[in-house]
C-alpha cells in the first residue's frame, strides 16, 4: 500500500468519526441475555490465548499490511477471521474499561469499570487497585543518609480485581475446571488483572521487575522469581537485556515517511527522502534503574521482554498440556506508551506496529511447537484506539482540533458556580476555600470526563446535584471545545436510538460510580494535561478511539476478512464456546455470525 492509500484510509476515519460505524453502537439498555449454544463433549482447544496490543487502532493492520511478514498478522488475516469493523460500543475508551470488557462480554455500565479512575467514598479510586493489599515482592527500602532511618515507600493502591462487578471467562473456567491454569501478564497492572477476573493462578505486571500483590499470593511463581533474580544481578539479563541498545528502525530497506501521511513530513520539515533517525531516540541510560526501565517500557523492547515472560509462563506451567483447558492473557503495553508520546502518525508507532507483527510471528511459532497447531484458540485485539496529535489534525484542516486545559476549565466552572450559587470557607480551616468540584481534571485528567460535585457545598447552599449539574452543562455549552455535557438526568431519560455517540456514552454510565456531569469534547480535541505537543491520548466515543482490530485463529475457523459489525466483547462468547463453558454472568454480545465461515 502506497502513501495515497494511507490518505484514503485516514479520510475514511474522518468520515465516520461521529457516524454509525457499527450496528452495536445502538445496543438497548439494559442489554438482553445472549444465548450461545455450548456443544456437548470436550472443549475444542487445550489453551485459549488473548493477545492485546494496547492502543493498536483498527486501521493499522490494513494501511501497513504490506509491511508485515507472512507468519504474524498476515497469517492471522489469512488463516483466521479478520474482523475489520470492530468497535467498542461505549464512550470512555481507556485502558481499564477496555481490558474489563473483552472477557466479561459487557460494558462499564454493567461490569463497573467506567474509567481508569473515578471518585467513590470521598476519594479518587483506581480501577484495579486499593490500599488493602501489598506489592509482591515488596518495594525496596530506600537508603536515606540524611534521615535517622531508611525511608519506606509510601503506600499506594496495589493491584487487585475487587472493583470488577462481572465474571470473566477466566472466572467461569476456574469454576468449571478448578485444576485449570489462568495467567495474566502485562507491563500495566490493570491490563494483567481485569481480563483474568477474581481467581487466576497469577497476574503479573512490571515495576522494575515483575510483581503481583498479596491479593493473589504471598510470593511469585518460581519462573517469575528467576526472571527477577536475573534482573537483580545488574548484568545484561532479565529486564536488563536491552540496556544500552538504541531503538532504531526495524526496516532499514524502506523510508518510513513514505508510509505516513505527508503532512507529518511537512510538519517535521523533513523531505520525503530524508533521514528517519531523527524520529528515534536512545533507549539506554548510564546504568539500569528507573530511567532505563521507563525507557524500556516506552520502546518496542518492552514488548520483547513481555513476550519472553509469556513463553516462559507457557513452558513452566505446561499450559495447554492438561486434561482441562488453560487460559493465558498477554497485554502488550509498549504500543500505548509509544502512541501517547508520538501519536498514531509517527514513525515510532509505525515501527512498533511492524515489530508487533514480528512478536506475533514468534508467539504463533512457539505455540505451534509447544501446544500444537490446531490445539489452541487465539484472539488479537486492542483496548482502544487513539486520537491524532492535535497539530497533525490542524494541519489536515480540522479547525476545531485543540489541546484543552482541564485545569482551566475546572477553574472557570468554579468561578461560574460561585457567581451563581455562592462561595464558602471551610469551617475547620479559615484559610481554605471550599470548592464546588470535588474531582475532575486537575492532575492528569484524574476523573475526566466525569465531574463530581462537593456534597458539603450542595448541602450548605441547599442545592440539588441536578440543579448544579444543569447549570454546569449550560455553562459548558458555551465553551468552544465542548461538544456536549450530560447530566445524570440525561442518562436516566435515555437517548434516541439513532444517536450512536450518546448511546456509547450511556454504556459508560454506572449509577453507583459515575459523576454528576459527563464532559464530551469535540472530535480531535484532547486534554492538555499530561501530554507534550508531540503526544496524544484517547478516551472518547469517536471512531478513532473505538475502532480496534479483532483477529480470531483456531480450529473450525475459516480464514479471511469479515466485514460483519462486531465488538471486542464478542471475544467472551467466542472463548466460552471453544472452551465449552457457560457465558460469564453479564455477557451480552453474541458470537459473530460469520466467525466459522457461515
Amino acid at each position: 500500500m502506497r502513501p495515497s492509500v494511507v490518505l484514503v484510509a485516514f479520510l475514511s476515519i474522518i468520515a465516520g468519526v461521529t457516524g454509525l460505524a457499527t450496528a452495536y453502537t445502538n445496543n438497548r439498555h439494559p442489554a438482553p441475555t445472549v444465548q450461545v449454544a455450548i456443544e456437548p463433549g470436550k472443549p475444542r482447544v487445550k489453551l485459549a490465548v488473548l493477545v492485546v496490543f494496547d492502543q493498536m487502532r483498527g486501521d493499522y493492520l490494513e494501511k501497513w499490511r504490506s509491511l508485515f511478514g507472512q507468519e504474524g498478522f498476515a497469517r492471522l488475516q489469512s488463516e483466521g477471521a479478520w474482523f475489520t469493523h470492530c468497535y467498542y460500543p461505549y464512550g470512555t475508551t481507556t485502558t481499564g474499561p477496555g481490558h474489563a470488557s473483552m472477557l466479561t462480554g459487557t460494558c462499564g455500565d454493567r461490569h463497573g469499570i467506567i474509567n481508569n479512575n473515578w471518585f467513590e467514598g470521598g476519594a479518587v479510586v483506581y480501577c484495579a487497585g486499593s490500599t488493602r493489599y501489598e506489592l509482591v515482592p515488596p518495594l525496596p527500602v530506600i537508603p536515606d543518609p540524611k534521615a535517622s532511618r531508611d525511608v519506606k515507600p509510601k503506600p499506594k493502591e496495589i493491584g487487585n480485581p475487587d472493583r470488577l462487578l462481572a465474571e470473566t471467562v477466566a472466572d467461569v473456567l476456574r469454576t468449571s475446571h478448578p485444576t485449570t491454569k489462568v495467567f495474566g501478564l502485562s507491563l500495566k497492572d490493570r491490563s494483567a488483572i481485569l481480563p483474568t477476573g477474581k481467581h487466576p493462578n497469577g497476574a503479573y505486571w512490571f515495576d522494575g521487575r515483575f510483581v503481583t500483590s498479596t491479593y493473589y499470593d504471598a510470593g511469585v511463581h518460581p519462573w517469575v522469581k528467576s526472571f527477577n533474580d536475573l534482573t537483580a544481578t545488574g548484568q545484561l539479563e532479565g529486564a536488563n537485556k536491552w540496556f544500552g541498545k538504541d531503538w532504531i528502525p526495524s526496516r532499514t530497506d524502506i523510508n518510513y515517511f513514505d508510509w505516513l501521511d505527508p503532512v507529518v513530513t511537512k510538519m517535521k520539515g523533513i523531505p520525503a527522502t530524508g533521514s528517519q533517525e531523527l524520529a528515534f531516540r536512545r533507549g539506554g541510560k548510564a546504568r539500569p534503574g528507573k530511567e532505563y526501565y521507563d525507557a524500556l517500557a516506552n520502546s518496542p523492547y518492552g514488548n520483547d521482554m513481555l513476550l519472553e515472560l509469556a513463553k516462559t509462563c507457557v513452558t513452566a506451567e505446561q499450559l495447554g498440556k492438561h486434561d482441562v483447558p488453560d487460559l493465558l492473557v498477554v497485554s502488550f503495553s509498549s504500543n500505548d506508551l509509544i502512541g501517547h508520546s508520538w501519536g498514531p502518525d509517527s514513525p515510532e508507532v509505525l515501527d512498533v506496529t511492524i515489530r508487533s507483527d514480528a512478536v506475533m510471528a514468534e508467539l504463533l511459532a512457539f505455540l505451534d511447537a509447544q501446544v500444537g497447531k490446531g490445539q489452541y484458540l487465539l484472539a488479537v485485539t486492542a483496548d482502544h484506539g487513539v486520537c491524532p496529535v492535535v497539530k497533525v489534525s490542524q494541519e489536515r484542516g480540522i479547525r476545531d482540533a485543540e489541546r484543552v486545559s482541564l485545569k482551566a476549565m475546572q477553574e472557570a466552572i468554579e468561578t461560574h458556580l460561585t457567581a451563581q450559587f455562592g462561595g464558602s470557607i471551610d469551617t475547620k480551616d479559615s484559610k481554605k476555600k471550599l470548592v464546588w468540584i470535588e474531582a475532575f481534571g486537575e492532575t492528569n485528567a484524574v476523573t475526566f470526563p466525569w465531574i463530581y460535585f462537593n456534597q458539603k457545598m450542595l448541602t450548605q447552599f441547599g442545592k440539588s446535584r441536578e440543579e448544579v449539574a444543569r447549570e454546569t452543562a449550560k455553562f459548558l455549552a458555551s465553551r468552544s471545545a465542548v461538544a456536549q455535557a450530560f447530566t445524570r438526568a440525561d442518562f436516566a431519560s435515555g437517548f434516541l436510538e439513532t444517536d450512536a455517540i450518546k448511546h456509547r456514552v450511556l454504556r459508560s454510565f454506572n449509577a453507583e460510580r459515575a459523576g454528576d456531569v459527563y464532559v464530551l469534547l469535540k472530535p480531535y480535541c484532547i486534554p492538555a494535561e499530561g501530554f507534550k505537543d508531540t503526544g496524544t491520548t484517547h478516551g472518547t466515543p469517536y471512531n478513532y478511539d473505538t475502532h480496534v482490530p479483532l483477529l480470531v485463529y483456531g480450529p473450525g475457523i475459516v480464514g479471511g476478512v469479515r466485514t460483519e459489525p462486531i465488538t471486542p466483547q464478542a471475544t467472551a462468547a467466542i472463548f466460552s464456546k471453544w472452551l465449552c463453558l457457560p457465558l460469564p454472568n453479564k455477557a451480552e454480545f453474541p458470537i459473530p455470525a460469520t466467525l466459522e465461515g457461515n
